[in-house]
C-alpha cells in the first residue's frame, strides 16, 4: 500500500492534466492522515516546481477539509465544547501547531484558578479570582477588533493578547470547566457575559454581567444599556439573551473573514465563508 501511495504522489508532477486530476482524485481520498507522507516527499524530493506546488495545494484542501469535517461534527455534538471550537478554528491559522500543547495551557490556567476557589465564596469574589489569575498572574489584555489578529486560541495563548470574543471564550470556557455559569448574552460589537444561577423556582437568574475584554470588569444591565446608546445601537431586549454556541463560534469566524479580506486572501475568504454558512445550516 505504501509503495502505490509513493507511486501516486510522484505522479503528481505529471504534466497531463488528466493524470493528475486523477492522481489527485485518489490522493484526496485518504483524507488528512496523508499530509505527513506528503509534506516528507516536498521537503526531502527535488521533484520540480510544479511538483512543489500541486503538493502544497493538496496539503492544503486535506487539512481545509479535515477542518470542516471536525466543525460539522463539533457543531452536531451535544455538549459544542468551546475550547474545541477554539482549536479548530485555530488550525486554520496555524495548522502545525500542537493542540496538546495549548490544551495543557489552558488547563493550567484552570488549575491555577481552581486553587483559589472554595465553596464560600461570593460570586463578586469568585470572579474577582478569575480575574486575579487571568489578568493579573498570567497578563492577558483584550485588545479591540482589528484585522491584525489576535482572534485565535493560539495567538491569545501566544501574545497574551486577544479581541473580545476569543478572550471571552476562554474566560467562559474556564468559568464552565469549574462549574461556574457564564454564557455570552447578544451584545452587539463586544462580548459579554452573565453571571447566572438557579433561583428559588428552579428558573435561571442573571446576577451581574462580566466584560472579560476589560479586564473581567462587573457590569449592570444599565451600563450594558449605555453602552449600546453611545455606539448607536437601538434598544433591543434581545440583546440581554443567552447567544448560542454555534452564533458565537459565527461571529469568530466573521472576525477571521475581516482579516482575510483586509490581506486579499479570496481562497481563505471563501472557505471561511462555507464554514460560516456551516454554522448557519
Amino acid at each position: 500500500m505504501q509503495g502505490e501511495i509513493s507511486a501516486l504522489i510522484q505522479l503528481m508532477e505529471d504534466p497531463d492534466e488528466e493524470i493528475f486530476a486523477h492522481v489527485k482524485q485518489e490522493l484526496s481520498r485518504m483524507g488528512d492522515g496523508l499530509i505527513p507522507q506528503l509534506e516528507q516527499y516536498w521537503e526531502l524530493n527535488n521533484l520540480g516546481p510544479l511538483f512543489q506546488l500541486r503538493v502544497e495545494s493538496l496539503i492544503q484542501e486535506l487539512q481545509y477539509h479535515a477542518i470542516y469535517k471536525r466543525l460539522r461534527e463539533w457543531k452536531e455534538s451535544d455538549d459544542k465544547d468551546l475550547l474545541e471550537a477554539m482549536l479548530i478554528l485555530n488550525r486554520l491559522s496555524n495548522p502545525t501547531e500542537s493542540e496538546l500543547q495549548l490544551k495543557q495551557q489552558v488547563m493550567k490556567i484552570r488549575q491555577d484558578i481552581w486553587l483559589e476557589l472554595n465553596d464560600f465564596l461570593t460570586a463578586f469574589e469568585a470572579i474577582n479570582v478569575f480575574n486575579t489569575i487571568l489578568f493579573k498572574v498570567h497578563q492577558f489584555q483584550g485588545v479591540g477588533v482589528s484585522v491584525n489578529g489576535h482572534n485565535t486560541l493560539g495567538e491569545l495563548l501566544a501574545t497574551k493578547r486577544g479581541e473580545p470574543l476569543v478572550i471571552g471564550a476562554l474566560y467562559s470556557w474556564l468559568a464552565e470547566a469549574l462549574e461556574i455559569q457564564l454564557p455570552a448574552i447578544n451584545v452587539p460589537g463586544d462580548c459579554i457575559l452573565a453571571y447566572q444561577e438557579l433561583d428559588y423556582k428552579g428558573g435561571v437568574e442573571t446576577l451581574f454581567y462580566v466584560n472579560p475584554h476589560q479586564g473581567g470588569q462587573i457590569v449592570s444591565r444599565e451600563e450594558i444599556e449605555g453602552m449600546l446608546v453611545a455606539m448607536q445601537y437601538p434598544y433591543d431586549d434581545r440583546f440581554f439573551n443567552t447567544a448560542g454556541r454555534l452564533e458565537w463560534v459565527g461571529r469568530m469566524i466573521n472576525s477571521l473573514i475581516n482579516q482575510s479580506i483586509a490581506n486579499r486572501d479570496d481562497k481563505k475568504v471563501s472557505e471561511l465563508r462555507a464554514l460560516q454558512a456551516l454554522m448557519l445550516e
